[in-house]
């Protein structure tokens, strides 16, 4: 069973002591992601915006992975302030309108996020056999 790992690529958040993802029989694990830019510095702002950047970071991996979006079938969504709750939910229906296409997912409050973070999201994509 070979295991690939993506640790760097063009666009992706870098300078991490683990992997961005690993990926073992169709199956791929994606590290969880606050607001980082390509150099792997947070990059504040609302709780959208946060949320926004650190989606586009997972949806990022997965294709530097070689999963498409569209294969990305569970989240995790760590939330700063569960108070944020209902804005991630209006941010889900938003971005995923069609519930029967929607990934499942896990949503959480933490006691504190690295870099002070409003959200991080973590993802498993999958592919059927």
């Amino acid at each position: 069973m070979a295991i690939n790992r993506t640790s760097a690529g063009s666009g992706l958040p870098s300078g991490f002591p683990f992997s961005l993802s690993g990926d073992v029989n169709g199956t791929c694990f994606i590290s969880g992601m606050p607001a980082l830019d390509a150099e792997g510095k947070f990059q504040a702002g609302t709780f959208l915006e946060e949320t926004e950047l650190a989606w586009h970071n997972i949806a990022s991996i997965a294709e530097a992975s070689g999963y498409s979006r569209d294969e990305i079938i569970y989240v995790q969504c760590v939330l700063a302030d569960i108070g944020d709750y209902s804005a991630l939910n209006d941010w889900w229906r938003e971005t995923f309108p069609d519930i029967a296409t929607a990934p499942a997912r896990f949503t959480f409050q933490a006691g504190a996020l690295p870099f002070g973070a409003k959200i991080e999201i973590q993802a498993v994509a999958g592919r059927g056999h």
